[in-house]
């Protein structure tokens, strides 16, 4: 008996240790309030329902980034350390891949996307479109036909012969 008492009593209180974890606040680029068990990944403040604020690190601007480089050059202009050269240069390629690598992963998206929208008007049947007032409205056959014209330019430039 006392110890299904004990577990009785230990059991709820597991459960409110669980339930005491972190909980961030922050709000989003649109202005809504998100909220979440792990910090935004984005440099956004946060504050965390027990009360803590953090503020995010400053984004450094291209003036100070130029700033950072002028201190490491020397009198005459030339930097100061090979390696600091050669770390700077690899930072900036490996930049310079990554930014390709989202161009080309955002052009994709638009081809998949300019492809569904094709599809959709090929595909015939009742297309409409809401309003402001979120009523219905149809597309007739020649808003078909300009539609389909659109969407296949829209494949032709992002997506690969």
């Amino acid at each position: 008996m006392k110890r299904l008492l004990l577990v009785l009593c230990c059991v709820p209180l597991l459960v409110f240790l669980t339930a005491a974890a972190e909980v961030y606040k922050w709000k989003d680029k649109n202005g809504k309030w998100q909220y979440s068990d792990s910090p935004p990944v984005t440099n956004v403040p946060y504050s965390t329902l027990s009360g803590k604020v953090s503020s995010p690190q400053p984004t450094p601007t291209p003036e100070a980034a130029a700033g950072k480089e002028g201190a490491a050059a020397g009198k005459d202009g030339k930097a100061q350390d090979p390696k600091d050269k050669a770390a700077q240069d690899a930072n900036k390629k490996k930049q310079d891949e990554e930014k390709a690598a989202a161009e080309a992963k955002a052009k994709e998206e638009k081809c998949k996307q300019a492809r569904v929208r094709l599809a959709q008007f090929q595909q015939g049947g009742r297309i409409y479109r809401s309003n402001e007032k979120g009523d219905r409205e149809y597309y007739g056959d020649k808003e078909i036909a300009a539609e389909i014209q659109n969407a296949q330019g829209d494949v032709d430039a992002n997506c690969p012969p």
